[in-house]
């Protein structure tokens, strides 16, 4: 059980003088305490997060277990447009809607980030205002990497280079949303939209009322359009939540074929 705990009252910095007590580790040098496994232990799968792609395993682990552990309700805003950072947000679980508030009041929708994915880390690199919001869809569980933590590990080409990447991605990533808003027929939007908001288990969590505001249509369009995708047997709708039966054939519906 050697280093799968820190004490939370020395932050692991003993953790080499640790030994088990019981079915638990006790620090020697701290004494018993209150104790919490190690972050890069608790949520391993953010190791392979494209910000840590090509770092040292090593590199990784000191990073996440430097971070500060949050978990959220639904509807809280985690990030504020126009607000600073006080670091960049890591989502380990759930998923936070991305808005943008125009000058007139006006809502926009820009993404649903999910597990791995970070938020932020421009502004906290820059040190500029929130360009965004970012909110609890459910929820959530992340990692707050404070500025400090972020200024320590950018001398590291390989973060620069990540972050780049990253930012990237997501300018093709609106790019060709922005198309398929621009031209596509509403139902070649709508499966867009629904393979964008499931989950891992295929699940919906939004309502048609919420993905008619994302189409910019009404509601009863929005609900003709699931009704020919159900009856093809692409979806089902499970006590108002849509769930998806066939991925690959949205994708195909969605491709035109």
């Amino acid at each position: 059980m050697e280093g799968v705990f820190s004490p939370k009252k020395c932050i692991g910095e003993h953790l080499q003088s640790c030994s088990p007590h019981r079915g638990r580790p006790v620090c020697q040098k701290c004494g018993p305490g209150e104790w919490t496994m190690r972050l890069s232990l608790q949520f391993p799968q953010l190791a392979r997060a494209d910000f840590f792609e090509d770092i040292p395993s090593s590199t990784v682990a000191q990073f996440l277990d430097a971070c500060e552990l949050r978990s959220v309700p639904s509807g809280t805003v985690v990030l504020k447009q126009d607000d600073h950072v006080s670091g960049m947000v890591l989502i380990a679980h759930g998923c936070m809607e991305v808005s943008l508030m125009n000058s007139d009041g006006h809502v926009v929708i820009i993404h649903h980030a999910r597990e791995g994915e970070t938020l932020g880390e421009i502004e906290a690199i820059s040190r500029q205002p929130c360009l965004a919001s970012c909110t609890a869809v459910g929820p959530a569980t992340f990692l707050l990497c404070p500025v400090t933590l972020m200024a320590q590990h950018l001398s590291n080409p390989l973060f620069q280079r990540n972050v780049m990447r990253i930012t990237q991605n997501r300018l093709l990533r609106d790019n060709q949303r922005k198309y398929v808003d621009q031209n596509y027929s509403l139902d070649r939007r709508l499966c867009a939209y629904l393979l964008r908001l499931s989950d891992r288990n295929n699940r919906v969590p939004q309502s048609q009322g919420y993905i008619a505001n994302l189409a910019s249509c009404s509601r009863q369009s929005i609900n003709r359009a699931l009704a020919v995708l159900r009856e093809e047997g692409l979806v089902t709708i499970e006590k108002g939540k849509i769930r998806l039966l066939d991925r690959s054939g949205l994708e195909r519906r969605l491709a035109g074929q």
